[in-house]
């Protein structure tokens, strides 16, 4: 995004955003960051981070970035709250507890361990509540998408705040896959695909009926700016299923969610898939996705390759979080390095590759976004 390509007048967040996202002219990049992990905060308290921060003083308030981002903590109702989880809600079910490890089912009834003390991480996953069809059947009285409890108890409230909104909204939506592994666990969904191809594909038919349906209120009174579609359906050195399989399975159901809700006035659709997904980024721009992150750089992902190869991808991530850990000189030659060749572009969102983690320190984070915004300068 040149020079040229500015605007003097000051912009909205909304404003900013709907042009961006055009590759129209705005006032200055967009300031988004993709998430604050909360072991970090807690390190982060130690090195002068105040006590305040994000309970009081937002994230956002804090280090000066826009409303409107994919996942930090908002104190403005960005994020639109219509309920897509199971309901009931499993969350909550305690299995076992002892001095050092919780069991307990998580919001989509997986049996999760995790510790009670130390650095956060990923739970270990016990079983999940989807083996056959019988559990299907019986899991899918939880998500019907008429109960009230899909939408908040302050809807007419909630919904004046987005009408006069001046800030981007979003709509969380688990994808496909992403809810075909909360059910079912990556193991036994790979198997699921040659064993129970039938079931997989009722389930992704009827996900597709269910957000359909059970949003169907919110975009006929106040439709949001960008779905968020969260996946992972990559790791390290590619995705866990093949693009046949995506073909098959995701991609029709892709398009009729899309299409549906870009009649409905959703101008943007944004994909959240860690690891390496340069198989798959084709296919979703075949079924309409045109936003994509968090491009992270130990998978192999790099935001600079990516823009050259798909001009009108909107792209959200890729500074290496690990290099960010390493000091000053680390974090300029990183920002450099994904930024420079950009400028020129537009249609890029610079956020860390994925949450802050401990390693990085309060200062080297605050360093890397004065950094950045002397990069940016004026643009």
């Amino acid at each position: 995004m040149s020079d040229n390509q500015l605007q003097p007048t000051t912009m909205t967040d909304r404003e900013r955003f709907l042009r961006y996202t055009s590759f129209a002219s705005v006032d200055r990049w967009p300031r988004w960051e993709w998430y604050f992990r909360a072991d970090t905060t807690e390190r982060w308290r130690d090195q002068g981070l105040p006590v305040d921060v994000p309970r009081q003083t937002s994230w956002i308030d804090y280090f000066g970035l826009d409303h409107g981002g994919p996942w930090i903590e908002d104190p403005l109702p960005v994020k639109v709250g219509v309920n897509l989880a199971p309901l009931p809600s499993f969350y909550g079910e305690v299995i076992e507890q002892t001095d050092n490890y919780t069991i307990r089912r998580d919001a989509w009834g997986a049996t999760e361990k995790s510790l009670r003390r130390g650095v956060q991480s990923i739970p270990q996953y016990l079983g999940f509540p989807i083996t056959d069809r019988a559990s299907w059947l019986e899991y899918r009285k939880r998500l019907n998408p008429a109960d009230p409890g899909r939408y908040p108890a302050k809807w007419e409230q909630h919904k004046a705040a987005w009408l006069n909104r001046d800030f981007p909204t979003t709509l969380y939506v688990p994808g496909w896959y992403g809810v075909l592994r909360k059910m079912m666990g990556v193991e036994t969904l790979s198997v699921n695909f040659y064993d129970q191809p039938a079931l997989v594909g009722e389930i992704c038919e009827y996900w597709t009926d269910f957000v359909l349906q059970a949003t169907a209120k919110l975009m006929d009174e106040a439709p949001v700016d960008y779905i968020m579609l969260w996946e992972d359906l990559a790791y390290k050195t590619g995705p866990l299923l093949s693009p046949e399989m995506f073909r098959h399975y995701m991609a029709p159901q892709y398009r009729r969610l899309i299409d549906h809700l870009r009649r409905k006035g959703v101008q943007h659709f944004m994909v959240d898939s860690d690891g390496n997904i340069d198989l798959i980024t084709p296919l979703w721009l075949e079924v309409g996705v045109d936003m994509l992150g968090p491009y992270e750089v130990t998978a192999g992902m790099d935001v600079v390759k990516v823009a050259r190869e798909y001009r009108e991808l909107l792209i959200v991530g890729g500074i290496d979080k690990m290099e960010l850990a390493k000091g000053t000189p680390a974090i300029e030659a990183e920002v450099l390095r994904r930024i420079s060749p950009l400028l020129d572009r537009g249609g890029y969102f610079p956020t860390l590759d994925h949450s802050t983690i401990p390693e990085l320190s309060l200062a080297d984070y605050g360093y890397y976004r004065q950094f950045m915004a002397k990069v940016l300068g004026s643009r």
